[in-house]
């Protein structure tokens, strides 16, 4: 009988209702900017920083730390035999057109930050030419070698051992000179100097951010065959002191970013402490944590000197779970998804030996490190210039990254770039394209990070942001191996459609449909381990569900052709100006995210380069769409008028090459052979208009172009979805 009953109980299974998780959305509440300097990486190839337009990135990581901009070359530290490479070859121009110099061109171009890692650790490859710190010849047989390592290619260097005697014992007393050669800050200020003179000063379109070299915490391991001693609380001040000084006399508008620690231990303790208190450096100054010390000497220095030598308290976070962080591993998809709660919980104990080693620990990251920068130096900002949360493939790797982006828009976070960035086309890809590109037209989440509250944070995280105007993103991650509903509320009723993009393990970034609300509220499907970005309007405060033009004023701004007049409103009875009227009309037909060429100034006398909308009356005097007012002049800030309109909408939609055909005089306003008499006709038998009044069928070709008539007009004209 059982077995009978199987296929049926199945059936029945398969069939159950998604399992419901309540969101509570209040666009008023915590209310706070977004910084778009989140949502940055480190490298990544130059293609896919021009297709995305990463907001920041950085050029860091262990051989940063002795790059020559001089000579193009790098010591790679213990990650390749602390071996000199060369970056690329000779281009014949250096130091011009190094791969540092062509990282931030390409990076500029793109529109994006750089964040520059700059050496302080006092050396730099001699010259241009491979050589390597551990020599068997000269320090003794090693653990390995480049040859042993390769399996002996014709290219591998067998005398480059791994700095390691046999025993595993690590070689002492070697000559940092083998590689390296001394270097101080006028090596940093050398370097911005060059810089400047190729994309100018940090005030003026130039690099702005600087990082006082990567893992400083680490270079007694690391890059040990130059630096063995560990590090103390007094050399990296000194360190931050000497060449943070050099960097703000240099560029005063140059940011600073440091100590850049490599993660939890050096939060708490320097090298010379290892990881635990007791340690004789953090007695010898006064039991004060690593990081909280270091800013309050950046606090005092400031006091006492004038000048802020830390703009941004950086730091790396790795969650130390096995097989979360680097790695496409799934069989830890449920655990990677539970240690993003280490980001800001304060109840998370956290599942590696961070949560065991000194009693039950909550890393409560973000929290930890803003309670600290308000105790001790009130002003300084956040970043995060390392982490990772898995490789590039896995849907849990692409969920984890979604929302850390998510909890960093909400947390606060001020800068953050991601190790490293993620292959083209893989899922992780998606996850940060939901924010900069989820449409694949340029459409980015931006605004203000506003209160969600997921009633099942294990299952769902929730996040919600403010756009321009009345746009409201909801973001929401369904961690759960099974679907559910998103129940969303908020405190005043929502009446227009939600756009859902959507990525999950089958399926890459694309649009999801739309779902309509009911009752004030909006229930959004979302299928097991899936990233969800829903877009809605809420109601302008003047165009309230019975205004007449209440869906045509909505669809444009869902379209994002405008955002409203301010505060909130749309301003449905103001006239339309003949500026504003040229970017509606070129976002209507291009698209939201559609950018004109910027403005000469020498078009029309009344509207110089840098005036509003600019650039959108130039470009439309470019089209051929208008010819000003006269006199050489736009009159930019006159209303359009309903004749005008009809001209404008015709000659934006089908060129400026276009005739209408012949007015036959069916409005009793528009007599035959009067201005625009085609193109109103025409537009009515478009279905666009039907005119101010019906009986008698009259035009009103003189009067001014409301912005809710124009809400109706666009729709119509260009088929607005």
């Amino acid at each position: 009988m059982l077995t009978e009953l199987a296929p049926l109980l199945l059936a029945l299974v398969l069939q159950a209702p998604a399992v419901t998780v309540s969101v509570a959305v209040d666009p008023s509440a915590n209310r706070h900017a977004i910084s778009p300097l989140i949502y940055g990486v480190s490298f990544g190839d130059d293609a896919q920083a021009a297709a995305l337009h990463w907001p920041s990135r950085r050029w860091g990581g262990n051989s940063t730390t002795r790059y020559s901009w001089q000579d193009d070359i790098a010591n790679h530290a213990s990650d390749w035999f602390f071996y000199n490479i060369e970056s690329q070859p000779d281009p014949g121009t250096l130091p011009d057109g190094s791969t540092a110099d062509l990282f931030v061109d390409a990076t500029k171009a793109a529109g994006g930050e750089t964040v520059l890692t700059v050496p302080i650790i006092g050396w730099t490859p001699t010259d241009r030419v491979r050589r390597w710190g551990f020599s068997v010849a000269k320090y003794g047989a090693q653990q390995q070698t480049e040859c042993t390592v390769t399996g002996y290619p014709s290219w591998c260097q067998p005398d480059a051992g791994n700095g390691l005697h046999t025993d595993g014992s690590p070689i002492t007393g070697n000559d940092p000179h083998d590689t390296s050669r001394e270097i101080g800050p006028d090596f940093v200020t050398g370097w911005m100097q060059h810089l400047e003179g190729r994309v100018g000063a940090a005030g003026s379109g130039g690099v702005r951010f600087f990082a006082l070299d990567n893992e400083p915490d680490l270079w007694n391991s690391t890059h040990r065959d130059v630096h063995p001693a560990p590090l103390s609380y007094d050399e990296i001040w000194q360190r931050t002191v000497d060449y943070a000084s050099a960097i703000k006399t240099q560029d005063p508008n140059a940011l600073v970013l440091g100590p850049v620690p490599w993660g939890w231990c050096a939060y708490f303790w320097s090298a010379l402490d290892g990881c635990g208190d007791g340690g004789p450096d953090l007695a010898a100054h006064g039991g004060v944590h690593y990081l909280e010390w270091y800013l309050q000497q950046a606090h005092d220095h400031e006091t006492a000197n004038g000048v802020r030598l830390v703009d941004y308290l950086d730091i790396h976070y790795y969650p130390q779970a096995n097989g979360v962080a680097l790695t496409d591993d799934e069989s830890v998809a449920a655990l990677r998804l539970r240690t993003l709660k280490s980001l800001y919980d304060p109840d998370y104990i956290d599942e590696s030996w961070i949560g065991t080693c000194c009693g039950p620990t909550a890393v409560n990251l973000i929290p930890r490190m803003k309670g600290w920068i308000a105790a001790r130096y009130p002003g300084t900002k956040l970043a995060i210039s390392e982490y990772n949360w898995g490789g590039d493939t896995g849907i849990s790797s692409a969920l984890a990254q979604a929302e850390v982006l998510a909890i960093f828009g909400r947390e606060g976070v001020d800068l953050a770039t991601r190790w490293v960035a993620p292959d083209p086309g893989s899922r992780v890809e998606d996850a940060f394209r939901l924010y900069l590109d989820y449409d694949g037209a340029g459409a980015a989440v931006s605004g203000d990070s506003v209160e969600a509250v997921s009633d099942n944070v294990d299952d769902v995280g929730a996040y919600a942001v403010a756009g321009a105007g009345t746009r409201l993103f909801l973001l929401l991650f369904n961690k759960a191996t099974g679907d559910r509903d998103a129940a969303v509320a908020l405190p005043a009723p929502l009446h227009w459609r939600a756009r859902l993009w959507r990525f999950d393990g089958a399926n890459s970034l694309g649009g999801a449909g739309a779902v309509e609300p009911a009752a004030g509220a909006l229930t959004l499907p979302l299928p097991a381990r899936s990233a969800t970005l829903a877009a809605t309007l809420l109601d302008f405060g003047d165009v309230p569900l019975a205004h007449p033009f209440y869906d045509f004023v909505m669809t444009i701004a869902d379209d994002g052709v405008t955002a409203g007049c301010s505060g909130g409103n749309y301003c449905p009875d103001a006239p339309a100006t003949r500026a504003q009227m040229a970017v509606f009309l070129l976002k209507s037909r291009y698209g939201a995210s559609y950018a004109p060429p910027p403005a000469t100034g020498t078009v029309f006398a009344d509207v110089p380069a840098g005036s509003f909308a600019a650039d959108w009356i130039e470009d439309l005097a470019g089209l051929g769409v208008t010819g000003g007012c006269g006199g050489a002049n736009y009159c930019p800030g006159a209303p359009v008028t309903r004749a005008q309109m009809a001209v404008f909408l015709l000659k934006t939609l089908l060129g400026a090459s276009y005739v209408p055909p012949a007015a036959t005089g069916i409005f009793g306003d528009v007599p035959v052979g009067a201005f625009a008499a085609d193109w109103i006709e025409d537009l009515y038998g478009r279905g666009i208009t039907g005119g101010c009044q019906a009986s008698p069928l009259l035009y009103c070709p003189d009067n001014p172009n409301t912005r809710g008539q124009m809400g109706v007009f666009l729709t119509k004209t260009f088929g607005l979805p």
